[in-house]
């Protein structure tokens, strides 16, 4: 990923978080890194379909207002304090080790944030992107399931509208081709509850499913790979 988009998406996620914490107030803040296709950001917290929509218009208002993000190196004393309501920013600041550099970053004076950064200087510098907020999925805080389950907001950006509009194509290209749908329409397989995620093959399928075996197994000979079998159930 390039250093400027990855630089725009981090930024664009603590403005995500900044818009949650003025639109719920006490909201739990986890991470936000950036990813592929945008960024996300964890919180504690239940949000719903219907709220989505809301915190992408609060994102585009703070946006607006044109803030500046001020980096300050401070203590592992003065980070534990200053987050000290914060549960999940505090256990990342225990765990640092007794000489990493702590860093937080500050949005409009108001918002502040644990990152080591790097991110823009002023929230005009992103005024250009677009970005939609997608979905939400729950996810376990460090993806530990003994851990709190906790609700991840996936969000698209780019820097480009019509980067987003491409993107967003795809994924629409994607779902009319989506397997799980054209098996069943073309009478290859079926899904049942009796055994989730494993499709029971109809004779057109099943046919397909042999032929397409029957050549990687000749494939396979041909460069010298000896096939096994295994379990398809594992702890």
């Amino acid at each position: 990923m390039d250093n400027d988009i990855k630089t725009g998406r981090h930024s664009l996620s603590h403005i995500l978080a900044k818009a949650v914490t003025e639109l719920f107030p006490g909201t739990k803040l986890a991470i936000g890194p950036a990813i592929d296709n945008g960024f996300y950001y964890d919180f504690e917290g239940i949000f719903g379909e219907d709220d989505l929509p809301v915190i992408e218009e609060k994102m585009r208002e703070i946006l607006k207002r044109k803030e500046d993000f001020v980096r300050k190196v401070i203590t592992k004393e003065n980070a534990l304090a200053l987050f000290a309501d914060q549960k999940y920013k505090l256990e990342l600041i225990r765990d640092l080790p007794a000489e990493a550099e702590i860093s937080i970053y500050t949005t409009g004076g108001d918002f502040v944030d644990l990152c080591s950064g790097p991110h823009v200087e002023n929230s005009a510098r992103l005024l250009n992107w677009s970005f939609k907020v997608a979905n939400v999925a729950g996810a376990y805080w460090r993806g530990d399931e003994k851990n709190a389950m906790l609700s991840r907001i996936y969000v698209y950006a780019f820097p480009t509208k019509q980067e987003l509009k491409d993107y967003l194509n795809a994924l629409e290209e994607a779902k009319r081709r989506d397997h799980r749908k054209l098996g069943p329409a073309m009478d290859l397989f079926f899904m049942d509850d009796s055994a989730p995620g494993m499709p029971y093959w109809l004779p057109k399928g099943w046919k397909m499913f042999n032929a397409l075996l029957d050549f990687w197994r000749e494939e396979h000979e041909k460069r010298g790979y000896q096939e096994i079998s295994s379990p398809q159930i594992n702890r």
